[in-house]
């Protein structure tokens, strides 16, 4: 069973519990919003009721009140015995007396006709037929005999739903005006009023609400279920992935067993205590005379003759040897066969660890036919070494086999360089192999053959030679070696190059020009050709070379331009060409190499060769250079696509930061969309697409907040979010780090401003500083203004500085340090301990805090060394007098580890992750 299918169930059981969850979320809002219209609406009739109440009462106080009669009003006949009931206006017209009980019906009519909303006054005894109650009036009335209070209940009138609420109507001293001939007594319950709420329009916006809550609920449904179907695909892919890791492990273990038993190489590994052989392969058995198993589990001295052991000891002194000296090193020796032959090996061994145990492996190379051959030849070129011309002896094949003194001084090479196919020497002999030995289109060597030879030495020297090449043959007349001797004709030929290299050379620093370079680029392609080689090219370019030569003045920065072409000839070998492009570019062409690798190694030396401060003018001057990459046929036809594509690469070196990129098609593409996102990124910056996110810190003891760090966001409007590790490089490379470090630092400020005004307990913000805008002059100038210009106080504010950036010019850095520090900031070394910087330096700075690296928080208590980095950074800190800021911080046990060593503030999810302003807010506000 694979990963992936042990977990089906587990999704299945969170699908159904999501959708219960939301279920039963939908079904308690409709019964709560049931509730709440029956409440509402018992609320309307009860102040219906009390208007009521009151009114009766008020028009009771006055004794009634006069009205014109009319067809709705006529004469109350049930007010025959009050006097003047009726009276005459002198104007004629015809009064009334109207009495509270027949005001409140009149009232009920017009409310019901106009809002919906019945009232009714009823009696078990009414004085008028209108009073009678209906059924459920009279059960009403007849509950309320026992327990006058209210009784309420949702009930349909004429077919549709009212919710009805009836209340006990008391006898007072003014009632007994209408109602003391039926007995009733002050205090007596002589009827009740009834209200009648329409129920229609309290369900219509119940249901609108309930449509709009079943959207919201249905979409958080979907949201959810979208959630763990995303979950569910990240888990399965890493389930699939370990699943692909592990068969890839055990194809890996195959491959390699395979290659230890049917190795040409003897392998043999022995444990270091004892030095029993616990295994070794086919190869070394057969070259011993043994098979594996006479050698398994026999001491290691077995495979060795009596004088290569270690008297007193199962170890021979070549297996001792490879314990203490360095790891690979390959040691001459002998092996003794069954038969009790010696034979010549090379070995070289060193020490591997399984689980808690070491072993020592050895690597057993046959060279006892090398070695006689190497032993005869020896003695021949003995005759000839002294010789004080330059003389080069060769096999029949073209391969040389000797070099005299002079020829090595000349030259630099030794025999092995020029034995190498890419070297120009053996190029040379390997196209001029006369007929005589066996070369089909060879030139037959009747007499020495004369020509004259442009050689290259290994320093970089250039000198001609008139070289004649002749035959030796062996006792039988057949051709054996070739002698080739050299005559140096340099000065001959300095004339004629002198005027050639005007017309094709650079004049400031002597290196070939672009003219030369197509030259030799086209020479180089067409010659790869024909016989399926490769060509590289490297094309680099100074970094901040505009800066050094505007701020030390034209004349020395030509003066560094001579010089970074005097070390690159001095790295690159003879056949290579390196060429000023114009400016500080320049191109080395590797026509010479064969592999990506050691066109790779070629960069490395370079960048290493360059790495070394430059003297000009008395000043040290350190440098850098970005390299781009390419190669024929990989990466171009022509010479043009190749500089072209090897100024891509060059480009993308610089933007990554990373030295030496190498070209790749997809490139040419990214620099299109590195274009098209510098065009959006200056767009962000107008159309407020960036954001600034704030992370808390915590204090370590307390866990209260003390502090934030602003963190960029660019939230592109199609694109989505943009990793800062995207932009930041890109607007540090175009300059627009500039603009943007100096918004960023404006947004705190604005922010601040606004915390203090709605009076937020503030904590200090810190805000990162880049490479490009810590180095700008006036830095501090900027920072006062805008702090001013919000009126800031400077305790609220904080820098972080990176190790790597303050190192690059360590004096630069503490000047423009102790200037903001003037201004009352605090400082913070962020990322601490991955920056290699000196306990020399760090003393010195005004600092306040050091932030120590997540790269060690992620390690602490799982591994001693992190520990160890860990507690030394928090005593490094204190030692200074300054406080530590541990990031990254993720689980309980790496909290408690800093709180045991005294680290003094905290930032990492496990507390929070970095948030938008607005739950920045409400977190200051919780916190007051």
């Amino acid at each position: 069973m694979t990963h992936r299918t042990s977990t089906k169930g587990l999704w299945f059981t969170l699908f159904v519990l999501w959708s219960g969850l939301i279920f039963y979320g939908a079904w308690s809002e409709y019964t709560s919003q049931q509730q709440l219209i029956i409440d509402l609406a018992k609320a309307e009739a009860a102040g219906s009721f009390n208007k009521d109440v009151v009114y009766r009462r008020w028009a009771a106080k006055q004794g009634g009140l006069y009205v014109s009669v009319s067809d709705h009003t006529p004469p109350n006949p049930h007010l025959d015995h009050v006097p003047h009931r009726d009276v005459v206006t002198r104007e004629g017209q015809h009064l009334t007396l109207v009495n509270p009980a027949y005001m409140t019906r009149q009232v009920h009519e017009l409310g019901a006709v106009q809002y919906g909303a019945k009232g009714h006054i009823t009696s078990l005894n009414p004085l008028r037929p209108e009073n009678t109650p209906d059924p459920w009036e009279r059960d009403a009335l007849e509950q309320m005999e026992t327990s006058p209070e209210e009784v309420v209940s949702v009930q349909l009138l004429d077919g549709k739903e009212y919710l009805r609420l009836i209340r006990p109507m008391y006898t007072e001293l003014m009632c007994l005006k209408c109602h003391s001939s039926q007995g009733y007594e002050v205090g007596d319950v002589r009827g009740g009023v009834s209200v009648s709420i329409p129920l229609a329009p309290y369900r219509e916006a119940q249901l609108n609400l309930f449509r709009k809550d079943m959207t919201h609920h249905a979409l958080l449904w979907a949201l959810g279920v979208a959630g763990l179907l995303f979950l569910r695909h990240l888990v399965q892919s890493r389930l699939r992935r370990e699943d692909e890791v592990q068969q890839e492990i055990a194809l890996s273990e195959e491959k390699y067993r395979a290659l230890f038993r049917d190795s040409l190489i003897g392998i043999a590994i022995a444990d270091c205590t004892s030095g029993r052989i616990i295994e070794c392969n086919k190869k070394l058995a057969h070259l011993v005379e043994r098979t594996p198993e006479e050698l398994i589990g026999k001491p290691q001295d077995i495979l060795h003759p009596k004088f290569e052991k270690d008297q007193g000891s199962a170890v021979t002194q070549t297996f001792k040897k490879h314990q203490d000296e360095a790891h690979g090193e390959v040691l001459g020796s002998y092996l003794i066969t069954k038969s009790g032959q010696l034979k010549d090996v090379e070995i070289q061994g060193g020490t591997v660890s399984f689980g808690n145990q070491n072993y020592q492996f050895g690597l057993f190379l046959d060279v006892t036919e090398r070695n006689k051959f190497e032993q005869q030849n020896h003695r021949l070129l003995q005759a000839i070494d002294q010789s004080p011309i330059c003389i080069l002896m060769t096999t029949c094949d073209g391969r040389p086999v000797y070099l005299n003194q002079f020829f090595k001084e000349k030259t630099g090479y030794s025999l092995d360089e020029c034995s190498h196919p890419d070297n120009p020497i053996y190029q040379f002999i390997q196209q001029r192999i006369p007929a005589q030995c066996g070369s089909n289109d060879g030139r037959n060597y009747d007499e020495p053959w004369l020509e004259e030879l442009e050689i290259r030495s290994k320093d970089g020297g250039i000198h001609w030679e008139r070289i004649s090449i002749s035959l030796v043959y062996d006792l039988k007349g057949q051709c054996s070696h070739l002698i080739v001797i050299g005559e140096d004709i340099t000065e001959e030929k300095k004339n004629a190059q002198h005027f050639e290299f005007l017309a094709t050379h650079d004049s400031l620093t002597g290196l070939a020009n672009r003219l030369l370079l197509h030259d030799r680029l086209d020479q180089a392609i067409l010659k790869a050709k024909r016989v399926h080689g490769t060509v590289f090219l490297i094309l680099l370019d100074v970094d901040r070379f505009k800066m050094i030569n505007d701020s030390m003045g034209h004349d020395n920065g030509d003066r560094l331009l001579q010089l970074i072409a005097d070390r690159l000839l001095k790295v690159v070998r003879e056949s290579d060409t390196v060429v000023r492009l114009g400016g500080d570019e320049f191109v080395v062409l590797l026509s010479e190499v064969e592999t990506l690798d050691d066109a790779l190694c070629a960069a490395e030396a370079i960048h290493r060769e360059l790495s070394e401060p430059f003297t000009v003018s008395e000043r040290q001057i350190p440098l850098t250079v970005s390299a781009g990459i390419c190669s024929y046929p990989d990466h171009g036809m022509s010479s043009l696509e190749l500089l072209r594509h090897a100024d891509v690469a060059m480009y993308k070196a610089k933007e990554t930061h990373s030295q030496t990129c190498i070209f790749e098609s997809s490139m040419d593409g990214l620099v299109l969309e590195s274009l098209e996102l510098e065009a959006e990124l200056r767009q962000a910056i107008v159309k407020n697409e960036l954001h600034v996110y704030y992370q808390p810190k915590v204090d370590a003891g307390s866990e209260k907040i003390v502090g934030f760090e602003a963190l960029l966001r660019w939230v592109h409007s199609d694109r989505g979010m943009i990793s800062p590790g995207v932009f930041i490089p890109l607007a540090e490379q175009t300059g627009l780090i500039h603009e943007i470090g100096l918004w960023v630092i404006e947004d705190v400020c604005r922010q601040l401003r606004q915390w203090a005004d709605q009076d937020y307990a503030i904590v200090p913000v810190a805000v990162n500083l880049s490479a490009k805008q810590f180095q700008s002059v006036d830095l501090a100038k900027q920072v006062a203004t805008i702090l001013d210009s919000y009126h800031i106080d400077s305790s609220w504010f904080e820098f972080e500085l990176t190790e790597s950036m303050i190192m690059q010019n360590p004096l630069s850095s503490i000047r423009i340090m102790k200037e903001l520090k003037d201004l009352g900031l605090r400082l913070a070394v962020d990322d601490f301990g991955t920056g290699y910087s000196s306990l020399n330096y760090l003393r010195r700075l005004p600092l306040d805090y050091l932030k120590i690296d997540r790269s060690f928080i992620d390690d602490v208590t799982q591994d001693l060394s992190a520990d160890a980095v860990a507690t030394s950074i928090i005593g490094i800190a204190r030692s200074l007098g300054m406080q530590t800021i541990a990031e990254g911080v993720e689980t309980a046990e790496q909290l408690m580890f800093l709180k045991d060593n005294n680290c003094d503030f905290i930032q990492g999810f496990y507390f929070y992750r970095p948030m938008p302003v607005d739950d920045a807010t409400s977190l200051l506000e919780r916190s007051c």
